[in-house]
């Protein structure tokens, strides 16, 4: 009895040890991040690429919960490009496999500077497949062309969709079987003007339609999917395109499928001066009335992409600021934040506050299953040496007044980390 009065009352001193905790707090399977270490995040500003030519663009997979060192976590060799924005990586909701597209190449070892890197960088061509079943040891399986300069990518179960420049490839279908190997590809037609291409697509939740941004036009549209004995057959374009902001990018649908949220960056990634916003369309499923904008919500400064919680009462933006500044500049490395807002019935965000943290040119957000953690993928940051991109997580908390708080520590991966995907 003295014994146990005695560990009764040491616990309540709190001087036994506990039970080791993680700092990085994250409900979820797994983390799948893919980095280009073909530039420096400036470059999109001072077209100084700043590599070092003997590292490689890598896929890195996470498993939870983390420990400490390297082990459940995997890396694995995979063209990728951040170039691509935010929407290069396709994971199915059970994991197993992961989708990477080569939206540019590795440029010759030679080459140090472009005027334009989004214009003079060279094309890419191929979608990547990697086995990720065993999250500490990826394996890059194998690759096949789908159409030149692939912009995104998304998936509903094993049916990808995905945009390429290629005329008369704008718009790919392809059902992948067991082995990431494509059982059907279809060549889908577009119906967009010869001037535009496909910057964004996704899946709506019911995997009945697929929404599309527009570059030239700044329009984002709607396209139904036709099956036939529950096979894709074809799609056809519902009602007509609609016009968003000055330059529509990233978009997703809320988790019930009623409301299309699109990022207007408002300028080229990392040359923003103004604050983008994120617009809220309604679109007309069945094309009787048409497609209308029901709302927007400011964000921050050179924003990449944002995340949905899975509930759908939040919105997180992730914001770059004037980070991906040269570092010779004023303020380089710096403003980078996230943006929290609550989603009403309607679907229209309210901003409740912006998060500042350091690291440059974050690009990435995902929530975890259940909305209680988010992960934050980072570029780089302001750290001479050999370099490094990181993984960051923040605890939320939800409710009628939610809020945001960094957790203590982050995982680093690749240089040039610009996109991640969560396995529940």
């Amino acid at each position: 009895m003295k014994k146990v009065a005695l560990f009764a009352g040491l616990a309540a001193l709190g001087s036994l040890p506990s039970v080791a905790q993680s700092p990085i707090n994250f409900n979820a399977r797994g983390l799948v991040v893919v980095s280009d270490a073909d530039m420096a995040a400036s470059a999109l500003v001072d077209g100084k690429l700043l590599r070092d030519v003997t590292s490689r663009d890598q896929l890195t997979t996470i498993k939870f919960p983390v420990e400490r060192g390297s082990k459940g976590l995997g890396t694995a060799l995979v063209s990728n490009s951040a170039l691509a924005g935010s929407k290069g990586l396709a994971v199915p909701v059970n994991g197993g496999l992961a989708f990477v597209l080569e939206n540019r190449i590795r440029p010759e070892d030679a080459v140090a500077e472009y005027k334009d890197p989004a214009k003079e960088f060279p094309a890419g061509e191929k979608l990547f497949v990697v086995d990720i079943t065993n999250l500490a040891a990826p394996k890059a399986k194998f690759g096949f062309p789908v159409g030149r300069k692939p912009t995104a990518i998304d998936i509903n179960k094993n049916e990808l969709i995905l945009s390429t420049t290629d005329a008369g490839k704008e718009l790919v279908f392809i059902e992948a079987g067991p082995d990431g190997k494509p059982a059907r590809f279809l060549n889908l037609p577009a119906a967009i003007d010869t001037a535009n291409k496909i910057v964004d697509l996704s899946w709506h939740p019911s995997g009945d339609f697929i929404a599309f941004t527009l570059d030239n036009s700044n329009e984002v549209g709607l396209y139904k999917v036709i099956r036939e004995a529950g096979k894709l057959k074809n799609v056809e374009m519902v009602g007509k395109p609609i016009k968003v902001g000055t330059d529509p990018t990233f978009g997703r649908f809320s988790p019930d499928g009623k409301h299309y949220l699109v990022l207007d960056s408002k300028a080229a990634a990392g040359k923003g001066t103004a604050e983008g916003d994120v617009v809220v369309v309604d679109f007309s499923m069945d094309g009787a009335v048409e497609h209308k904008v029901a709302g927007q919500v400011p964000v921050g400064i050179n924003t990449g992409s944002f995340a949905i919680s899975p509930d759908g009462t939040m919105l997180v933006a992730v914001n770059a600021g004037k980070s991906g500044a040269p570092w010779t500049e004023a303020g380089a490395g710096t403003g980078a934040s996230l943006t929290l807002c609550k989603v009403a019935a309607t679907g229209v965000p309210t901003k409740v506050a912006d998060y500042p943290f350091e690291g440059i040119f974050p690009q990435s957000v995902a929530f975890d299953k259940d909305g209680s953690n988010l992960a934050v993928g980072v570029c780089e940051y302001l750290e001479y040496g050999s370099g490094n991109g990181g993984v960051e997580f923040w605890s939320v908390t939800k409710g009628d007044t939610p809020a945001l708080k960094k957790q203590g520590a982050k995982i680093s991966v690749g240089r040039g980390a610009h996109t991640l995907r969560v396995i529940p």
